[in-house]
């Protein structure tokens, strides 16, 4: 069997890799994939309030007691009905990072086994942002229902479903704006010959001023199909240059002041409308690419460690966010 030495050597190595490129490792983790990029907002949504469930307000409504007045006139004195409460439970996704003893004897020279060490949490960590990716656009339904709510019910077409605790059917401000069936993009695209559906999208989506989409993020094709409709006067925009999330890569066209992603993962023919003050990540800043000590098991030369992130995918409200779908050329 392995002596203590050698798990301490291995895991030292491990150590050290995850130690100097912990930053490093989260960032990469955004860089993977454009749909996780922005809805977890750069790790800016935290909470560590525990709980089995991430629990919030979805505000709505006005208060029907404010209006002009004279003299004496009276107030009504009800209290006005302003919010109800939402909750969402917090998932956790983790993967693992091995090594053989073989493997070990066969990169035994330092600079060897550290290239190894860094090289499976990567692969671990990009895994895991795969993963992620897919079920960002899931309903929620996948790994026996322990997945994040995704945006085929979250931002859903013709939305019946509860979600956070609130039934639409009741609630009629808790239903985002949709279209399906867009047809040509030439015809019904941006400044199409018949209409423009990605505007009318888009107003659906503010209130006229303040709330407004964030970010807008499609397939290949759709994305394709904007790009060629202003070949002549194109801005493309790349992530970098700001905050912690220099040297991203992405590249995004500009849409009505915001950016434009496309992500192979999306659906085909779709377009998400997002707003970062309504949908993202919420993570737990205990739990965020937490690292177990080494492991090893019985009958196996071979020792681990496992990576855990707790998140939660929450949306605050609906109504200012949109989907849509079935476009063609």
């Amino acid at each position: 069997m392995p002596t203590t030495s050698e798990t301490i050597q291995y895991d030292t190595f491990l150590t050290l890799t995850i130690k100097n490129y912990s930053k490093e490792l989260q960032k990469n983790f955004l860089k993977y994939r454009p749909g996780v990029m922005v809805l977890m907002d750069d790790y800016g949504k935290k909470d560590t309030r525990g709980g089995r469930v991430w629990q919030g307000i979805a505000e709505y409504g006005t208060n029907s007691n404010v209006k002009f007045f004279s003299g004496a006139d009276t107030f009504a004195q009800e209290p006005s009905q302003t919010a109800q409460p939402i909750q969402y439970n917090w998932r956790y996704l983790g993967g693992t990072v091995s090594m053989t003893r073989t493997e070990m004897l066969e990169n035994s020279g330092p600079v060897a086994l550290a290239d190894i060490a860094e090289t499976r949490v990567n692969q671990t960590l990009r895994t895991m942002n795969m993963i992620l990716g897919n079920e960002i656009y899931s309903d929620g339904t996948n790994y026996g229902g322990q997945t994040i709510i995704g945006l085929q019910t979250g931002i859903a077409t013709n939305a019946t479903t509860s979600l956070g605790g609130l039934d639409p059917a009741s609630f009629p401000f808790w239903r985002n704006s949709y279209r399906t069936s867009c047809g040509s993009f030439i015809a019904n695209g941006v400044n199409g010959t018949a209409n423009d559906y990605v505007l009318s999208m888009f107003n659906s989506c503010t209130d006229g001023s303040f709330d407004r989409p964030t970010a807008i993020i499609s397939d290949q094709a759709t994305w394709e199909y904007y790009n060629h409709t202003n070949i002549q006067e194109v801005r493309y925009i790349r992530e970098g240059g700001k905050g912690n999330t220099a040297d991203l890569s992405f590249q995004a066209l500009e849409y009505q002041g915001m950016k434009w992603y496309w992500d192979r993962q999306c659906p085909s023919g779709t377009m998400y409308f997002l707003n970062s003050n309504y949908v993202h990540f919420m993570t737990d800043p205990r739990f965020t690419f937490e690292w177990t000590e080494p492991l090893s098991y019985p009958n196996q030369l071979a020792y681990t460690r496992i990576v855990g992130l707790r998140l939660a995918l929450v949306y605050k409200s609906r109504m200012f966010l949109g989907v849509a779908n079935g476009w063609s050329a």
